[in-house]
């Protein structure tokens, strides 16, 4: 166990550390598409489609595009990827209830249990590049236990910007060495550290299907480094 007794909130990463984004996207894609008959990778056709979105919050950061939620980013990308797996003759309708597919995804095995060990001692939120609605949604759909969502459209902004990271200490009201950021992505908790909050590394080796797997950073690097929400809550003594 490592003792934190200073943390008093979680802020977690969603896509990818919380909830496993491709197999949500493989299935929903799977249910719109294969009914008319179209045959694809759907675990590739999810990664296709998350690249982009990825892309698109750097305008957003950069001040070259004024801030939209990222919603609208999944409606928009999604035509980039239907295009290039030849995937025509869905409607408005169709096109909307596939890119609404990303409030729609479940949690790693892991994620619901660990979080409700680390309730009973932290705040556990949401610090996502998701707008709130649609954090929310997810979490009402899969009995995510968020005590509070922290959304990208509070700021007008996408992570690693520091904005982000800025407004927790603000919205939580605590300072932010308070804070430990946990998520998957080295870039999310880089940032997080050069703002002061504390940093937890959650493995997630799937994240983007097999035969990507990210090597574990090294020792001391962050705060912590686990393999599941479980281990983060041991950890934190929960």
């Amino acid at each position: 166990m490592t003792d934190f007794p200073e943390v008093r909130a979680l802020t977690f990463d969603v896509f990818g550390t919380v909830v496993d984004w491709r197999g949500g996207i493989a299935r929903e894609a799977e249910n719109m598409l294969a009914p008319k008959g179209v045959t694809l990778d759907w675990g590739g056709f999810a990664n296709v489609w998350r690249k982009p979105i990825l892309a698109a919050m750097a305008p957003v950061r950069t001040g070259a595009r004024t801030y939209v939620v990222m919603d609208a980013l999944h409606r928009e990308t999604l035509d980039l990827a239907l295009a290039e797996f030849g995937v025509t003759g869905l409607d408005e309708t169709e096109k909307h209830r596939l890119a609404m597919g990303w409030r729609r995804l479940d949690p790693w095995p892991d994620s619901i249990e660990g979080m409700n060990q680390l309730k009973a001692r932290h705040a556990v939120v949401a610090l996502s590049n998701g707008n709130i609605a649609l954090v929310l949604s997810m979490a009402k759909r899969a009995g995510i236990p968020w005590d509070t969502i922290l959304g990208a459209d509070l700021v007008n902004t996408y992570k690693p910007d520091a904005a982000i990271y800025d407004s927790a200490a603000r919205f939580l009201d605590i300072a932010p060495q308070q804070i430990m950021m946990v998520a998957c992505h080295l870039g999310d908790l880089d940032a997080a550290k050069s703002r002061g909050l504390r940093t937890a590394y959650v493995h997630r080796p799937l994240e983007w299907g097999e035969g990507t797997e990210r090597p574990l950073p090294a020792a001391g690097t962050y705060d912590v480094i686990v393999h599941s929400f479980t281990e983060l809550a041991d950890a934190m003594g929960a």
